[in-house]
């Protein structure tokens, strides 16, 4: 499953880390590697690694990253978890200059939030719930000069 970023942060906006249906059973933890490097080419990578279980067969799990930093922010899309009680890495990737233009990403402290989040029948729409999230700050390196 992949759902492009900008649509799935205005559906993480919408999201609450309380969900009845999933959380009795769901248990999930979130790390996030504390230095982000911007390669030569613009693209930033964000990863870490994770571990859930007591997710339902029939309900995806995925897992959303963005970067913040100085008011802003971009996220990553999403990537299918796995919760069968093991750790795992994740990785996001994506232009911090999208189209030729520069986001105004630079050297210095950045945060970094990772979620794992599920998507809930609510009547006609689906609507993401958070399960487990983890933010914290990072130490963004540049490397485009």
């Amino acid at each position: 499953m992949r759902i492009t970023g900008l649509a799935l942060a205005a559906l993480a906006a919408l999201a609450t880390f309380t969900s009845p249906a999933v959380a009795d059973a769901f248990s999930g933890q979130i790390s996030v590697q504390d230095e982000v490097h911007i390669a030569p080419d613009g693209t930033v990578t964000l990863s870490g690694t994770y571990r859930c279980s007591g997710a339902s067969p029939e309900r995806a799990v995925f897992l959303t990253s963005s970067l913040e930093q100085n008011g802003r922010q971009i996220g990553f899309g999403s990537t299918d978890a796995v919760c069968d009680g093991d750790e795992h890495p994740w990785s996001s990737s994506g232009p911090v200059e999208p189209l030729g233009g520069d986001l105004g990403f630079r050297e210095g402290p950045a945060r970094v939030q990772a979620r794992l989040m599920t998507l809930e029948n609510s009547g006609w729409l689906p609507l993401p719930r958070g399960l487990a999230g983890h933010e914290e700050g990072v130490a963004l390196v540049d490397h485009r000069s």
